[in-house]
């Protein structure tokens, strides 16, 4: 019988989609900080498994149908239908279809996962299967010919219901069994990542996000010194209310120094979007406050965040004086901001004033002054900000313009 098999291939580029939708989908996920919803934790064994099964799929549909003394097979699932249940192969417009007579069978023939596709074509064709009649390899037409020939050649077993029962050769057997599998976890892999994608947002989960801190006293020259570097490695945005400590270069604690912030991390109002980093810049004053060489930090409170949902790209402000854009140390008075994230945020800025500081010594910041208030942009926005009260009359003192990502003051004691 194996030498009276055809075997139709199926030259379609089409089947190659999802093996291509899938690492896309991860690669915005991930790199292009596109945000799904979920941690990448459940998203990579998820996807994982997809990609796995649509590579595996598309392989197979480009096998085609083959076309045997017993039975008809189309590979994308390993369906095999007897010609006991088949009752017409014949080309209706673009398509080449397989009619039955017992539909039920063609649709406990695949594995569960799989049947949506079944079931639309019975809807859409009336057959369990129909393939684009111009991408099989052998014209329509031929194939129609050989299936009805082989139909009539048929001689199915005794029994009313005999066509249910094939001998199958163990290689169809380890295939079938393959496809059922890999559909199977497949569909698994598509509930991990919705489960990622929508119950882990929902519901948050109960630890606080991890934030990791580093104290940079000094950073080189043309960068800014004693910059405190945080990074969220949560799921959601936070936003910390920090404590401080200036310890000297031995670990001891400075006694008498105070710490002061440019963009107020120490009264919660520093939001670090979800899997993002984010600054803030420390100054100290007391007895020593030049020994500092690094500090302790603590966080009194935080406050989880619908905003931004997603990973974050650090924003700047440009200066402009009436049309024309200016640099440190020119006048200016209006910022243009642009928001080049996919999500609305909220952002505020400020203007240091820098001091000249002795050879050797980490340069401090002397007043960081409010640009406005808290400012709303619209995704892929811009705004332009006027620049009054004392920074205007400053304008040309101020030797660093920052937008960080920000809230509404919280309560005091909050």
């Amino acid at each position: 019988m194996a030498s009276q098999d055809e075997r139709i291939a199926y030259r379609s580029h089409a089947v190659w989609f999802w093996p291509v939708f899938w690492p896309v989908a991860i690669a915005l996920r991930w790199f292009l900080g596109w945000d799904a919803g979920g941690p990448m934790v459940l998203w990579i064994p998820g996807i994982a498994l997809l990609e796995t099964n649509a590579i595996l799929t598309a392989l197979r549909a480009r096998r085609g149908l083959t076309l045997a003394a017993d039975e008809i097979t189309w590979h994308k699932y390993e369906m095999r239908l007897s010609w006991s249940n088949v009752t017409a192969v014949e080309q209706r417009g673009r398509r080449l279809v397989v009619r039955v007579g017992e539909p039920g069978q063609a649709l406990e023939d695949v594995a569960l996962p799989a049947r949506p596709e079944v079931h639309a074509n019975l809807r859409r064709f009336g057959a369990p299967i129909a393939v684009r009649a111009g991408r099989l390899a052998r014209p329509a037409a031929e194939v129609v010919e050989i299936a009805g020939r082989l139909r009539e050649a048929y001689e199915p077993s005794s029994g009313l219901k005999g066509f249910l029962i094939r001998d199958t050769p163990p290689e169809q057997e380890r295939a079938r069994r393959s496809a059922r599998l890999w559909i199977t976890l497949a569909s698994l892999g598509l509930g991990v990542v919705l489960f990622g994608a929508v119950i882990v947002n929902i519901v948050p989960s109960s630890p606080d996000p991890e934030i990791a801190f580093v104290f940079k006293r000094t950073t080189g020259p043309g960068y800014i010194d004693q910059v405190l570097h945080m990074t969220n490695y949560g799921l959601t945005a936070t936003a910390p209310t920090l404590g401080f400590v200036p310890l000297d270069r031995a670990g001891h604690v400075l006694p008498g120094v105070t710490v002061r912030t440019a963009y107020g991390s120490d009264r919660g109002l520093v939001v670090l979007p979800p899997r993002s980093p984010g600054i803030d810049v420390l100054a100290f004053d007391g007895p020593g406050f030049r020994d500092v060489a690094d500090v302790r930090v603590t966080v009194r409170h935080r406050d989880r965040l619908r905003r931004p949902a997603s990973a974050a790209e650090e924003l700047h402000a440009r200066r402009l004086l009436g049309t024309r854009f200016t640099e440190a140390p020119q006048d200016f008075d209006t910022l243009l901001l642009h928001n080049t994230n996919g999500v609305a945020v909220t952002v505020r800025m400020v203007c240091i004033l820098w001091e000249d500081p002795p050879p050797g010594a980490a340069q401090q910041m002397l007043r960081s002054l409010p640009i406005g208030g808290l400012v709303s942009i619209a995704a892929f926005d811009e705004i332009r900000v006027p620049v009054t009260g004392p920074v205007r009359s400053l304008a040309r003192g101020c030797g660093s313009v920052k937008v960080y990502y920000s809230r509404p003051a919280p309560p005091v004691g909050a």
